[in-house]
């Protein structure tokens, strides 16, 4: 069945498969194709199913190379060009090459136009004026988590365009199942369901669990008979520093001083009092906190929610609040 290991996002699934069939019988490429959302989401591993079901040749491709003509050329002129005429007449059953495009927002806007009128036309200016060469039926597939970052000509250009979502508990518990079994790791349903809560509805997140587990497994010689324990795999998460809802150190440090402060918190002074990047805060530690509920970000700053105070209060860890200075200014 297409992508039947592949677990979650059905409907996602569905379309594509109803695209790929048709691009078939139409001889054609399938529609190009925008996958944004969370990192760590699937994006790239769907891209890859979409070109194994549909048989049809795969090409990765940077996109900060494609900042000019010469560079969007050089791409195109590798694309699968069997059963064309000279004239770029199907004279035959055409595979059309996928080329994906990991981060696409990182495309240069020269790049973005230059690829944009092939992805449309199939034709390339030949650089003499109104003089232009064919290029063969191509699908560009672009994984993005910034897709606003995409010009909207070219972000148009993307027919089919679909956002993958955090995995619900239930499919994480199939992943981290899946994956363990493909490392010869034995995972009782309490070990797996542990691993699950805690990589954020993220296979990636999850993988890179099940690898920690399987090394401490082999340095400590588990007998994995009966499964790999929950006391291992809990002491795995105490070594990584990882709670049980999955926020990290660094993220639990963000939101102590949040509770502390009780009032709202510019970037550059939560970067100061925490003495972690803005950047880092920004990227890596504000969405997740958000998504969980437990920060919000008014026009004043970083504040945390009444569910943050109270995730504290439940693990009995209510942080004392400080005298702190949070007008500093950055030397």
């Amino acid at each position: 069945m297409w992508g039947a290991d592949m677990i979650g996002n059905d409907n996602i699934k569905k379309q594509l498969i109803m695209s790929s069939l048709a691009a078939k019988k139409r001889n054609k490429n399938m529609p190009h194709t925008l996958f944004s959302g969370a990192p760590g989401c699937g994006k790239t591993s769907m891209s890859r199913y979409i070109a194994q079901e549909s048989n049809v040749p795969f090409l990765s491709v940077i996109p900060d190379e494609m900042d000019g003509y010469k560079k969007v050329l050089g791409i195109l002129e590798k694309l699968n060009h069997d059963n064309y005429d000279s004239k770029g007449n199907r004279i035959g059953p055409v595979k059309p090459t996928m080329l994906f495009f990991d981060e696409i927002h990182r495309m240069p806007l020269i790049g973005q136009e230059i690829l944009g009128i092939a992805m449309e036309s199939f034709v390339i200016e030949s650089g003499k004026p109104n003089k232009y060469f064919w290029v063969p039926y191509f699908t560009v597939v672009g994984a993005t988590t910034k897709a606003g970052k995409l010009s909207k000509p070219f972000r148009d250009r993307f027919k089919l365009q679909f956002t993958f979502e955090p995995y619900c508990i239930d499919d994480m518990v199939k992943i981290v199942r899946f994956h363990a079994e493909k490392k010869e790791l034995s995972i009782t349903d309490e070990g797996a369901l542990e691993i699950a809560k805690r990589s954020r509805g993220t296979p990636r997140i999850a993988v890179g669990f099940i690898e920690r587990v399987r090394d401490r497994v082999l340095i400590d010689h588990t007998d994995q008979q009966n499964g790999v324990s929950i006391e291992l795999i809990n002491n795995v998460f105490c070594d990584l520093g990882i709670d049980q809802r999955g926020f990290t150190t660094t993220e639990l440090k963000i939101l102590k001083t949040l509770f502390q402060a009780d009032q709202a918190i510019g970037l550059d002074n939560l970067s100061i009092i925490t003495d972690e990047d803005k950047k880092t805060i920004r990227d890596a530690v504000e969405p997740f906190l958000i998504r969980e509920g437990m920060m919000i970000i008014s026009g004043k700053g970083r504040m945390i929610t009444e569910e943050g105070k109270k995730y504290f209060k439940d693990r009995g860890e209510v942080p004392v609040k400080e005298e702190i200075d949070f007008n500093y200014e950055r030397k």
